[in-house]
């Protein structure tokens, strides 16, 4: 009977654990776009993180890393901030301009998104995946090699001593 008691208990605590921690999971809240941005920007300042970070949001929008660099020179903001600001002007969206200003005028990305009806909760899946796809590296390919080490030819077999047939006295 005890053993039953004890095994019983035991299951309960499990269930009871198991429903908490599903329950916390659940109710966790999704980063803001404010977040995903600054985890984007300590991307940025790791190593080789400015070459990750710009060749990714230049492929996610397909535009060219001069463009971006422009943009991000004449707005000042973060990689993140401009990878979402430029997510939220898709036609017939509202001009990047536009958008840029509302956020330095204080609005935050989320009220920017819902006031030109884009959909939050996918924004935010975009922009996280494309934290994380930068944060894991998962599209690095590395700098391209220099021409110093794709002049120098491939040794393909080791090289062999021919003998002469002259001696000079000495081995070496």
């Amino acid at each position: 009977m005890a053993m039953i008691q004890c095994r019983w208990a035991a299951s309960s605590l499990v269930a009871i654990s198991m429903f908490l921690a599903v329950g916390f999971a659940w109710g966790a809240d999704s980063p803001t776009l404010e977040e995903l941005a600054a985890a984007i920007e300590k991307v940025r300042t790791g190593p080789d993180g400015e070459r990750i970070v710009a060749g990714h949001v230049s492929r996610k929008l397909a535009m060219s890393v001069e463009v971006l660099r422009t943009q991000r020179a004449r707005t000042g903001l973060d990689w993140g901030d401009l990878l979402i600001a430029n997510l939220l002007c898709k036609p017939p969206g509202p001009t990047f301009d536009h958008v840029v200003a509302e956020f330095k005028g204080g609005a935050g990305w989320a009220d920017i998104a819902r006031h030109h009806n884009v959909n939050l909760d996918q924004l935010r899946s975009e922009v996280q995946l494309s934290q994380q796809a930068m944060e894991l590296r998962s599209e690095d390919k590395g700098p391209p090699r220099t021409s110093e080490t794709q002049s120098s030819p491939p040794t393909t077999a080791p090289t062999t001593v021919v003998p002469t047939g002259k001696a000079t006295g000495s081995r070496y």
